[in-house]
């Protein structure tokens, strides 16, 4: 219950509330105020509300296991498999956007039956 209460009020929290807007991980750097990737080299790849919702749940969450559950909850969403099959898209169109190998991801890992880990290091600002 209190974790439904806590999303809830991340998502009618005003945005100028919100925790930082920028994250830097494994050579990218997430600009959520502008929806864009930049890499190393300076290019940047936009990415959508949605993907960025999706993005900024996993570098809240370093390191930590997300279960499906847990990512309805904090994103909203009805149960069943219209959510699954939109987290998977999601997911898969942040790894094509990060250059992630489809069959074996190095920063988005799919835990069979449990749900997904992000495993760089993140830091704010």
């Amino acid at each position: 219950m209190v974790a439904r209460i806590r999303a809830r009020l991340r998502k009618t929290r005003p945005e100028t509330d919100r925790s930082p807007r920028t994250a830097r991980f494994a050579g990218w750097t997430a600009e959520f105020d502008r929806y864009v990737l930049r890499a190393e080299d300076g290019s940047e790849v936009p990415f959508s509300h949605a993907e960025g919702e999706v993005l900024r749940l996993f570098l809240e969450a370093p390191k930590r296991l997300i279960s499906r559950a847990q990512m309805q909850e904090s994103l909203g969403g009805a149960a069943g498999d219209s959510f699954d099959r939109a987290m998977d898209v999601r997911i898969s169109r942040l790894r094509t956007k990060l250059g992630e190998d489809p069959k074996n991801p190095r920063l988005i890992k799919t835990i069979y039956g449990a749900g997904y880990i992000f495993l760089g290091d993140v830091t704010w600002d």
